[in-house]
């Protein structure tokens, strides 16, 4: 009887530990936290739909570098993909262009040691960024670096859902077809890009002068945002949208807030609509995905289940007004701790055509869900998402 008692305070000892590390971390990490929205930048946009195209296009731009490379990743596999982007970055620093290389810690960590030293060598700075750290140790895990940026010759930037892998290219089997957005800018916003790339690399290096603004291209705001900053910016969206609001995400594990904020804009007449995989890549968070779709269908949130491949593109649509890509999903992660970046574009009826089209599209490529769909999964999927949800901010 002494050992279960010991054992049980021993057990609510951690619990309460976990607890203060999670919550001071989080107001540690709200108070120091830098979210910005840079407006009304001036830019010619371009869009891929699909890893190829964009991979392509990635490498072509890289070769083509004239002075510097700068790129982000939050997640990179070790397989032949990024061989063939080490190898290239390699070679690219070692003919004499300034090449850094800057990967989430956690997300980063299947670059296994050898090719680090190999970068290092040929003249590539990589670094890793938010290396967890005490105090908050347990925070600090989960408060991650998600953005996904490249810089070319600080005159072009990619920014979007992709990271670098195989089955970001569709070669992935259990995936098939990976549908993700990635969103190429150029003009006079790829400054913020290049000041926010210099804030989170973490020592100064030479920035160029900001391009000349064009009269042409479209209205671009830069959304900078970690801690709950995301949240901030997407619920003042759903608020001020009249008449539709299309949404595409990976995963669809909303905060109290958002969930909140959805419902109600269904319930005032606003076309509300959900884009989501219907395949699974982390079940657990899957599962509670669904059981969050379902509330929502509740009160009148379509929800779309994209059937052919994969879905991870992070966009928005509203009100035939403007749209967003970027890297932040509907979940707790994106929209209370990590770092993001969105952009939202404007005054383009071509780009949110292009994305209007990709949107009907990939409707005409998924299933309606119904509540019964909803009702008819497997009963060990419904219990996971039941008990998973109280963890849906670190979701």
């Amino acid at each position: 009887m002494y050992v279960f008692f010991l054992l049980l305070a021993l057990l609510f000892l951690l619990v309460v530990l976990i607890w203060v590390d999670l919550t001071l971390g989080r107001k540690h990490s709200k108070r120091s936290a830098v979210n910005r929205l840079i407006g009304h930048k001036h830019a010619f946009v371009s869009i891929f739909d699909d890893g190829i195209s964009f991979y392509d296009a990635l490498i072509r731009d890289i070769k083509a570098a004239q002075q510097s490379v700068d790129i982000q990743f939050f997640l990179v596999k070790w397989d032949e993909p990024t061989q063939q982007l080490v190898d290239l970055l390699q070679q690219r620093a070692q003919e004499g262009i300034k090449v850094r290389f800057l990967l989430d810690r956690i997300g980063g960590y299947r670059l296994p040691q050898k090719e680090r030293k190999l970068l290092r060598q040929s003249g590539v700075m990589l670094r890793f960024a938010n290396i967890p750290r005490f105090p908050y140790l347990l925070y600090n895990l989960n408060f991650r670096n998600h953005r996904k940026v490249t810089i070319i010759d600080q005159k072009s930037v990619y920014i979007g859902g992709f990271n670098i892998g195989k089955e970001y290219l569709s070669k992935e089997p259990r995936f098939g077809f990976w549908r993700d957005c990635v969103v190429k800018l150029e003009g006079e916003a790829v400054y913020s890009f290049v000041q926010l790339f210099a804030t989170d690399w973490g020592t100064p290096f030479r920035i160029l002068p900001k391009q000349a603004p064009s009269f042409d291209g479209a209205q671009v705001e830069v959304v900078i945002t970690e801690a709950d900053g995301y949240e901030d910016w997407l619920l003042h969206q759903i608020h001020h949208a009249r008449n539709y609001l299309y949404i595409g995400t990976p995963y669809c594990v909303p905060t109290r807030r958002v969930e909140r904020a959805l419902k109600r804009a269904s319930e005032r007449g606003v076309d509300v609509r959900l884009m989501l995989p219907s395949k699974v890549d982390h079940y657990v968070v899957n599962q509670v995905s669904f059981h969050f779709a379902r509330r929502l269908l509740q009160h009148g949130v379509r929800i779309n289940l994209y059937q052919n491949g994969f879905y991870h593109a992070k966009i928005v649509l509203c009100d035939d007004s403007w749209c967003a890509v970027g890297s932040a999903n509907l979940d707790g992660r994106s929209l209370l701790i990590n770092k993001e970046i969105t952009i939202t574009i404007r005054q383009n009826d071509l780009f949110y055509a292009q994305l209007f089209d990709l949107w009907n599209k990939d409707e005409r490529s998924s299933i309606d869900a119904s509540m019964h769909d909803m009702q008819k999964r497997p009963w060990i999927a419904k219990a996971t998402g039941i008990l998973f949800r109280p963890l849906r901010n670190y979701l």
